[in-house]
């Protein structure tokens, strides 16, 4: 009982603390509302008088505009729903004096004109019993925001402040008639969102203050900005048949902030890059950027362009259905024409949506119109090519030159303002993303998704396939190699690429295609589901490497399993060489929006969508579960791939919530997923950029390889870029002849020049000249027909890849062939990049021990930077033995002896990062750990008297301040002394016989407000 008593009090503080910080930021402190009894949540008087006054009518209307607002009576959806329009579009009433329709606001856009009041403890009554809401909002009378908090060390979490709410929604509806806001807090986590939001669908904000360090109470109640929650940052959709209320998140209100400031002060078209990972609402923060550019914009024209052969129905049925949100219906562009027509009149203002593929040519400019915005969703780097791609094309015997998508887009719109959306980084050292959008407006990473709560973890598993082939074929296959090499110049390096070439064509695609090794892993596949059924709905996807291998499986699972025949469906293109059977089998296109909706739904009537390429960007399922991956997919396609198990789920009527969602591995693609987790996952670009001299150096050598080329092996090279195009035609076929007629010496050594000349050009890139860049290409093409003549003119080559492609299918149909899928103990949470580095460095131990190092040593060093604001003496510790461990390798050769020391202090590392905190506060851990690691402390008192050292002294630094801690010496004095009186006063720290000790510990406790100086401040 004294517990609670305590915890009530400490949440008594937490709720003065909230007031007093609402009331700096304009809100009025009040006892209570006017109004006849407690089952009366409005003050209608004071709701009355702003009527008047924001509206300037008389008293008559607005007692008409608040007899309708007594007459709602309706369930809680419906009310807020009907209220939410109230407030957004007014209150129609008639003025029989001016026999007029008038629209009555409740709340003024000028926040000078309302009245904001916050209200403790407000009672409210169902008619027979009372309860209280720790804080309500109030504007001009309408209760628009309910606090529940729960106090910093309560055992009661958000959670239970949030089953409170949601109890007080049953117990007073009308108290959430007007609600615009849902908050919880204990003061660790904040959680804030719609009046519907179910506790997963929360936006959540630690230790109170948001990523760019703002107290959570002045960044969403400052009343200045406080409207734009009705406006701009909240919302009801119309989606099939129900009303569905979003609210921005903290990462979506700062991308459409920061993009329209962007927007505002572009000296060009640049508009800016938004990288928000897959599944974190990329397409409702597209959506409030829209309706912000309607709103400062002068209700400008807005195009939005996406990335599909066909229009983006997802994309743009979230426009059709936010039609009350954004006031204008979205409309689907069927041809360049039409945009024209649309936008050829400048008084036609509206929102539309093209395929990037309507950009293919040069049109000229569509419009010169100043207040076009083009949205671009997914603006990979595929669709830039600002300088154009050269190519030479034998039909027209012309040397084309061909730009990408956004050149002619740009080209098209050339006063009109672009902005970027991507789910994947775009790298450093692409010069055409900057050239078409400019820099990044706003990251949203994976890991900070994740950390949100706004996606959740993506976990991996690895199953290992295991074929048996028969050897005598394998053999077979082998002399077929070894007897075609024979017949090569080994002096000549085109023999290289024809080996080259005849590797390659040992396809992995037949083993992939093989019957029985499909049979084996769709059988693993169906297993395994099953065993997920208990963890969510066991809906799966299936991404096959080809259309053939897909049908496949299709035919597989119905045969394993005739129970699946209806739940199972095939999304891959269709092809008029198909069979029947194949043809019968696949989603036709007219159906393909239907089936897409039905396979969304919760309940849906299917289970498991087999795909090749088709839903694997763009299409959302909250609730799948697995995606099995039978397919090699490499870099931003395989992250968007593996997005679609990463949106958050809560099933409406059991409640069961996903907590990860699970890639199951099939073919291998854990190098490729490692690869781009290290750049992708933590939102800060790791490519290995080069520097500013090695760029420079490569141009210089570009250019001494141009010299080279133009004397010896292509004449005239350096006149090359003022030919027309028939002329640069005709200068490629001609220094190709005369390269095939020089003897294999000279030949080879133009071919490695050429190699050299390309590498170099890939480097300097971003700092050549458009005639360098000319010339390079010039000499690629080039390069390219000699390798291409040599290997195609090669009949002996073509006949041993047949020869090979046979030995290959006997040896995987043979009858002795066995195939089997075993369970691989390889599992990881994706998120974990720490340990996928240890990981892949268990790999390279052998094969590239001092690479291994480095691997572990950032492993280790990731997982440090973690412990560092938590457990700060192990955190110091490791970190010195790391560097003494670094220190060794500089001095031993014995390098598995350095291996053996790192994975040890990775063990101690993992160990103290799995230990369960002390403390849900960081900084109160951080002490905790300090505290508890003091040779006098730990020796002579018990767990529960340091804790309480512990929160005496934070209270201490944050009593005396430290604003001036770094800068004033007699401010770092002054808390090092009460820090010293507290611990002797109060725990009679330290004994007389230790006097030294208490400046140790005090060093040791002040060193972390160093660390953590954010933490420690008053207003915090």
């Amino acid at each position: 009982m004294k517990e609670e008593k305590v915890f009530y009090l400490e949440e008594l503080k937490f709720e003065e603390e909230i007031t007093e910080k609402l009331v700096s930021l304009g809100w009025k402190e009040i006892a209570k509302i006017q109004r006849e009894d407690s089952r009366e949540v409005i003050d209608f008087n004071l709701l009355h008088e702003q009527i008047k006054l924001i509206n300037n009518v008389s008293d008559e209307l607005a007692i008409q505009a608040i007899n309708q607002i007594k007459r709602i009576n309706d369930t809680l959806i419906n009310m807020n729903k009907e209220c939410w329009d109230i407030l957004v579009e007014g209150i129609k009433v008639y003025d029989k004096h001016s026999q007029l329709t008038k629209t009555i606001k409740l709340i003024s856009k000028d926040s000078e004109e309302n009245k904001y009041q916050v209200i403790r403890q407000l009672d409210v009554s169902n008619g027979f019993n009372l309860r209280r809401p720790d804080i309500v909002l109030y504007i001009n009378g309408l209760p628009v925001v309910i606090f529940e908090l729960k106090a910093p060390l309560a055992t009661e979490t958000v959670e239970d402040a949030f089953k409170q709410n949601e109890s007080l929604k049953s117990f007073v509806p009308k108290l959430w008639a007007f609600n615009i806001m849902n908050f919880l807090s204990n003061r660790f986590i904040s959680l804030y969102g719609s009046t519907l939001a179910g506790f997963k669908r929360m936006h959540k904000i630690t230790d109170f203050k948001t990523k760019n360090g703002i107290d959570v109470i002045e960044y969403l109640f400052n009343k200045d900005d406080f409207y734009k929650f009705i406006t701009t940052f909240s919302f009801y959709s119309n989606e099939t048949n129900s009303f569905i209320k979003y609210m921005a998140a903290p990462h979506q209100i700062e991308a459409v902030k920061q993009t329209i400031e962007k927007l505002k002060i572009t000296n060009d078209n640049r508009g800016g890059v938004v990288w928000h990972t897959q599944g974190s609402g990329k397409s409702l923060t597209m959506l409030m950027l829209a309706k912000s550019i309607i709103e400062q914009m002068n209700n400008a024209t807005i195009v939005v362009v996406t990335d599909r052969n066909t229009l983006d129905k997802q994309l743009f049925a979230r426009f059709l259905n936010a039609y009350d949100y954004l006031r204008n219906e979205a409309i689907a562009i069927e041809s360049r024409k039409d945009l024209i027509e649309k936008l050829e009149d400048k008084k036609h203002f509206g929102i539309y949506f093209s395929t990037v593929q309507k950009f293919t040519e040069e049109t000229g400019a569509l419009t010169n119109r100043d207040d076009v915005f083009i949205l671009v969703d997914e603006a990979h780097r595929s669709q830039n090519n600002i300088d154009g791609e050269r190519s030479l094309s034998k039909e027209k015997k012309e040397f084309i030159l061909k730009f990408g998508y956004a050149r002619y887009m740009r080209d098209a719109f050339p006063n009109a303002k672009i902005v970027g959306f991507t789910g994947t980084p775009l790298m450093k050292l692409d010069k055409d993303t900057t050239q078409v959008f400019g820099d990044y407006n706003h990251i949203y990473s994976m890991n900070d998704s994740v950390a949100d709560n706004a996606t959740v973890p993506i976990h991996y598993e690895m199953r290992k396939v295991k074929i048996d082939l028969d050897e005598t074929y394998l053999k077979e296959m082998d002399l077929i190699q070894r007897e075609y090499i024979k017949t090569l110049d080994p002096t000549d390096i085109t023999s290289q690429q024809k080996i080259d070439t005849l590797l390659k064509s040992v396809r992995i695609k037949q083993v992939l295609e093989d019957d029985d090794v499909i049979k084996a892993k769709a059988t693993d596949m169906l297993q395994h589901l099953e065993k997920r059924k208990v963890v969510l709905h066991g809906k799966a996807m299936i991404v096959a490497s080809t259309r053939k291998a897909a049908f496949k499986y299709y035919q597989a699972i119905q045969a394993i399993d005739p129970a699946l025949k209806d739940k199972v469906i095939l999304v891959v293109t269709e092809n008029n060489k198909d069979d029947k059977e194949m043809s019968d089998a696949i989603v036709p296109k007219r159906d393909i929006n239907k089936v897409a909706e039905e396979f969304r739904k919760e309940n849906s009537k299917y289970q498991i969508a087999i795909v090749v390429d088709m839903w694997l960007t763009g299409f959302d399922v909250p609730d799948l579960d697995v995606l099995y991956m039978d397919k090699f997919i490499k870099w931003h396609n395989l992250m968007q791939a593996i997005a679609r198990v990463n949106r958050t789920y809560e099933d409406k009527e059991t409640k069961q919530v996903k907590e990860n969602g699970l890639i199951v591995d099939y073919i291998g693609i854990w190098k490729y997923l490692s690869a781009a987790l290290l750049q992708y996952a933590s939102g800060v670009e790791k490519t290995v950029d080069f520097s500013i001299e090695d760029v420079t150096k490569a141009k210089e050598k570009l250019i001494e390889g141009f010299d080279i080329l133009n004397d010896s092996y292509i004449k005239g090279l350096y006149n090359f870029d003022i030919l027309n195009s028939k002329e640069q035609y005709n200068f490629v076929i001609a220094s190709y002849d005369n390269i095939l007629s020089l003897d294999i010496e000279e030949r080879n050594k133009f071919i490695l020049l050429a190699r050299k000349t390309k590498r170099f050009f890939k480097m300097s890139y971003s700092i050549i000249s458009q005639k360098e860049s000319i010339l390079a290409k010039c000499v690629e093409i080039i390069n390219s027909l000699i390798s291409t003549s040599s290997i195609q003119t090669d009949e002996k080559l073509q006949n041993t890849i047949e020869l090979i492609k046979e030995s290959i299918a006997k040896a995987v149909d043979s009858k002795t062939s066995d195939v089997f899928v075993s369970e691989s103990k390889i599992s990881k949470n994706i998120n974990e990049v720490a340990a996928i580095l240890a990981l892949e460095a268990q790999d390279l131990e052998k094969s590239s021990p001092r690479v291994a190092i480095e691997m572990m040593k950032h492993s280790i060093q990731a997982q440090l930077k973690n412990l560092q604001n938590i457990r700060p003496i192990f955190y110091k510790n490791a970190s010195d033995k790391l560097r003494e461990i670094i220190t060794a390798l500089e001095k031993m050769e014995d390098v598995q002896k350095v291996i053996e020391m790192l994975r040890q202090l990775g063990k101690e590392v993992t160990k103290e990062t799995n230990k369960p905190l002390d403390f849900e506060n960081q900084q109160l851990q951080a002490f905790y750990d300090v505290i508890s690691n003091d040779d006098y402390l730990k020796n002579h008192e018990n767990s529960e008297v340091l804790r309480r050292i512990a929160e005496d002294l934070l209270d201490k630094i944050k009593e005396c301040g430290t604003e001036q801690y770094e800068n004033n010496p007699k401010v770092r004095s002054k808390i090092k002394i009460q820090l010293q009186i507290l611990l002797k006063t109060k725990y009679n720290y330290p004994p007389e016989h230790l006097t030294d000790m208490s400046g140790i510990l005090v060093d040791q406790v002040t060193r972390q407000i160093k660390i953590n100086k954010d933490f420690f401040r008053r207003d915090d």
